[in-house]
């Protein structure tokens, strides 16, 4: 693993580490973690991998939602249902004495959506054995990028690492429902027009306001934005070029990976 300090020519940073790495290790995580992933561009991809990467290390980890996600067909994931407040977490329990990762939600819909937990329920997940839990805290119709809407994201207070997460593969694209989730929201926070191109400049300044991907997030957690789908050098510079401009708004680590790769971080970058 490569390091630089901050006097290199392409960053005005503190330190800039290199990849290949796991994203475990970027993000620092440690057990009780709570992880709550906004935003677009592959955030149930994150949330399987940090589960797989969670499972190498021998820690017992809690997969959930607040909103509504595809539920996978995993026949090795338990599925455990639970629509009361403060319902005492025995099935959880008991399924990690057994499975390394279990999947909870409140109810399954026909089209095979699992409907999220109350997040005051994130607790009672790590107390009954949960050394991470992981939770989708929004969604995003599958598109690369998008902008919160008044009633999300439903991040539990009890997080402590917040992710968001953005599809490099969004630039350039018309910002426009067929390419951009909550188009509207994003051109008014982005300070453009509906329909023009969304450039890193955009993404920075959607990912640093407090009514974008600084919405909602609990005191003294992490803030991690993490760019994926960065496959090739020109998808490396364009995400490098978002990640200097939210370093310039706000002080933060920036990592830089695709995460269907088994070593997902190219780089992790210190503001």
């Amino acid at each position: 693993m490569e390091q630089k300090k901050a006097a290199n020519a392409d960053y005005n940073v503190n330190n800039v580490r290199c990849g290949p790495m796991k994203l475990f290790d970027a993000l620092s995580l440690s057990k009780r973690d709570v992880v709550s992933l906004v935003g677009g561009g592959g955030k149930t991809s994150t949330m399987f991998a940090l589960s797989r990467e969670a499972k190498d290390r021998g820690l017992k980890t809690a997969l959930t939602t607040t909103t509504r996600i595809y539920c996978p067909p995993n026949p090795e994931l338990p599925l455990i249902l639970t629509q009361k407040l403060h319902e005492p977490f025995s099935a959880v329990f008991d399924n990690l004495l057994t499975f390394p990762t279990v999947l909870i939600g409140a109810d399954i819909s026909t089209e095979n959506k699992l409907a999220g937990i109350h997040p005051s329920l994130v607790p009672q997940i790590l107390e009954a054995g949960a050394a991470l839990v992981i939770v989708e805290a929004d969604g995003a119709a599958r598109k690369p990028f998008k902008a919160p809407a008044n009633h999300e994201p439903v991040i539990p207070e009890a997080t402590t690492v917040v992710i968001p997460v953005v599809g490099v593969d969004c630039l350039d694209r018309p910002i426009h429902g067929d390419y951009i989730h909550r188009p509207e929201m994003v051109a008014q926070l982005g300070g453009v027009a509906l329909g023009e191109r969304l450039t890193p400049e955009v993404v920075a300044k959607v990912l640093t306001h407090n009514l974008g991907f600084r919405k909602d997030i609990p005191a003294n957690c992490r803030w991690i934005p993490f760019i994926n789908k960065v496959e090739t050098k020109q998808d490396l510079e364009q995400a490098r070029k978002i990640a200097q401009m939210v370093g310039n708004i706000i002080p933060c680590r920036v990592i830089i990976g695709a995460v269907k790769n088994l070593n997902p971080v190219v780089e992790v970058i210190d503001f």
